[in-house]
């Protein structure tokens, strides 16, 4: 009796720490695995249109107006009776002349302009490095400790571009009344304050509004008699 005794005390043993392992194993396959590594995916900088006056300009062959979205890598074309401005957020804004062709790229921490021909106004903001570059190389760069303006204008035909304040006539969008709509475009929302401006404005008319009607359902010294 002892032997059978003690051969079913050890299966029974046996059997509780194969399922206590197995209790343990599916608790170990639950949990969540946690890592170091995460992958970090950096936000893609969209640039943002505005035309003079409106008028429809040429984004990589295609048509387009005031508020068109810009990537970096687009190729920008004016004639000779538009002007536009690409503004990059925080990275700052591109001022095109008419007769101008002018591919962008951006990312951040860095604003570039090639002009191919034409007249531009690259404006850096601080902590961005703006150039401006031609088949003849760079016309220079902005110091992103402080900021900068590059302007400088390299017609068809011309030998060399010109460089410094003043050369770049008629550029961007200010030169028009499209200045107002790229303003309203960047900020959005009401009265282009901003979505976020706009979203408190409306949720706090909803809650006054809403104030007195929840204090009058809640009053029972205006219940009916």
């Amino acid at each position: 009796m002892n032997v059978k005794r003690r051969k079913g005390s050890a299966a029974i043993a046996a059997l509780l720490l194969f399922s206590v392992s197995q209790i343990g194993l599916q608790i170990g396959f639950a949990e969540p695995h946690t890592t170091n590594n995460a992958l970090v995916i950096p936000q893609q900088v969209i640039g943002r249109l505005a035309t003079r006056n409106n008028q429809p300009i040429t984004v990589n062959g295609q048509s387009a107006a005031t508020g068109t979205s810009i990537v970096s890598g687009a190729t920008i074309e004016t004639s000779s009776d538009q002007s536009a401005t690409v503004n990059v957020g925080p990275l700052g804004s591109v001022d095109i002349s008419p007769n101008t062709k002018v591919m962008l790229t951006f990312e951040s921490g860095l604003l570039k302009a090639h002009v191919g021909y034409g007249c531009v106004i690259l404006h850096a903001r601080k902590n961005t490095t703006g150039e401006v570059t031609t088949e003849k190389g760079s016309i220079g760069k902005t110091d992103p400790a402080s900021g900068g303006t590059l302007e400088m204008c390299f017609p068809q035909g011309a030998a060399a571009p010109v460089v410094g304040p003043g050369v770049a006539v008629g550029a961007g969008a200010s030169a028009g009344a499209a200045s107002t709509g790229a303003v309203a475009a960047s900020a959005g929302g009401l009265f282009g304050l901003g979505w976020p401006a706009t979203i408190a404005i409306i949720a706090a008319g909803t809650a006054a509004g809403l104030t007195p009607l929840f204090f009058d359902d809640n009053n029972p010294s205006r219940a009916t008699p």
